[in-house]
């Protein structure tokens, strides 16, 4: 019994010794932009006559995009274009619906960096309409759909 006890106080004597380790933890942010709203490029009603004007509006898009994120923005050519860079309006109407109204689309800036989701940014486009153009066309609602891409 007292061989028992001995062995006992003598593991009691030992210390026990210890390992430790650093372990990483990470996560990656992947970059991202969202749009938020779209504001639609309106002519409005177009008055033909000898002396029809020009008319510039000006639409937009409000988007945002991650921190520190570099990004562009691009816009095609509409689903009317005839040839690559000539965006023009389809004519909706029996009376125009082979007619088109052709129409400038001037992005007011094309790149940028993120500020995050909490700072919503805007990109603008203008618009331009020449009087001599939709002069010539037949009365009727002329209408275009344009992509906005803004991308990483």
């Amino acid at each position: 019994m007292k061989y028992r006890i001995g062995t006992g106080l003598l593991a009691l004597a030992f210390t026990a010794s210890a390992d430790q380790a650093n372990m990483d933890v990470g996560a990656e942010l992947i970059g991202t932009c969202k749009i938020d709203q779209v504001t639609p490029i309106d002519f409005g009603d177009l008055e033909q006559g000898s002396t029809a004007p020009d008319r510039i509006m000006v639409g937009s898009v409000r988007y945002w995009c991650s921190k520190g994120l570099r990004y562009t923005v691009k816009t095609d050519d509409g689903m009317n274009a005839q040839v690559l860079g000539s965006r023009r309006m389809k004519g909706q109407a029996s009376t125009n619906a082979t007619e088109y109204l052709p129409y400038d689309l001037r992005p007011r800036r094309d790149s940028g960096t993120g500020l995050g989701p909490h700072t919503l940014e805007t990109f603008e486009m203008e618009a331009e309409v020449k009087g001599r153009d939709y002069n010539t066309l037949s009365v009727g609602g002329f209408l275009d759909t344009v992509t906005v891409t803004i991308s990483p």
